[in-house]
């Protein structure tokens, strides 16, 4: 619906200025123009229905790449690809215990938490371990879980993060979801908020000016209540709003290809491009 409503306001906008256009022409140049004979005054009106159509029709092609200027320090490139081509930081969510086990129960390998551990520490989980073992010594954990039969024991906050390198890589690990009653990991919409927050809070302090790459964060399994169109909006507004964060080297926001007909790029683009002007 709303794709639809955009085509016909760009009809309506490319009609106004064409209209506005004959209007001043006619008022400047009335004797010049006033000679030339119409032969066809149907055919100009269709000519520019044509024009019309064809301005809303290229303006309102699904875009698989938008550049928005989120705030006066932070630069946004949302796109359709993989998020583990990128290079520099690489955001990836993870559980409030920071699992490091892909056994489709605690950690799904379809996840972009799973890929992460399979695809960078398969084999070697003992050094992801120990990099976010030391990383999360000084953080304060909320509970000791003892009685889990498998993974980690310390539970953090949501919105916790931690730094983990690989390679040429760095990875930052932000707790969006917990496990609720039925070992199902969830994250409610006023946590979801709460983690973003502190996500980026933690990057304006440790980022260093380096290139941040986030996938859609919240849109996996996590439980959301949220469209996909919903979230990316969402999260776009809540770096632009996040006071005094600069992130010089911009931020990618990278979309899973299989998400494409449930996100509007062109949506998104006029809607921020309307609020930044």
């Amino acid at each position: 619906m709303r794709k639809i409503e955009n085509f016909f306001k760009s009809m309506l906008e490319a009609i106004g200025v064409i209209g506005s256009f004959i209007t001043i022409s006619w008022a400047i140049f009335q004797d010049t123009l006033g000679e030339i004979e119409i032969i066809c005054p149907w055919l100009l009106v269709f000519i520019f229905f044509i024009i019309s159509f064809i301005y809303a029709l290229s303006t309102n092609w699904p875009k698989t790449k938008i550049k928005l200027k989120l705030s006066e320090k932070v630069t946004a490139e949302v796109f359709f690809g993989d998020l583990f081509t990128s290079k520099e930081i690489i955001v990836i969510p993870v559980n409030e215990y920071f699992d490091t086990i892909v056994d489709e129960k605690i950690i799904s390998s379809k996840t972009l938490h799973g890929i992460f551990v399979i695809n960078y520490f398969g084999g070697n989980e003992a050094d992801l371990k120990k990099q976010i073992s030391n990383e999360l010594n000084d953080v304060d954990h909320i509970d000791v879980n003892s009685g889990r039969s498998a993974g980690n024991k310390k539970k953090y906050p949501l919105g916790t993060v931690c730094q983990v390198k690989k390679d040429d890589k760095i990875f930052f690990l932000v707790a969006l979801t917990k496990f609720n009653e039925n070992d199902r990991a969830e994250v409610k919409n006023s946590e979801y908020q709460r983690v973003l927050c502190d996500l980026f809070s933690y990057v304006e302090q440790n980022s260093q000016g380096r290139k941040l790459n986030i996938p859609l964060i919240g849109a996996g399994h996590s439980g959301v209540n949220l469209s996909k169109q919903k979230i990316l909006e969402f999260l776009l507004f809540s770096i632009g709003l996040k006071d005094n964060l600069t992130l010089i080297g911009g931020v990618n926001i990278v979309l899973h290809n299989s998400i494409k007909s449930e996100i509007d790029l062109n949506s998104a683009e006029i809607l921020f491009n309307s609020i930044g002007s």
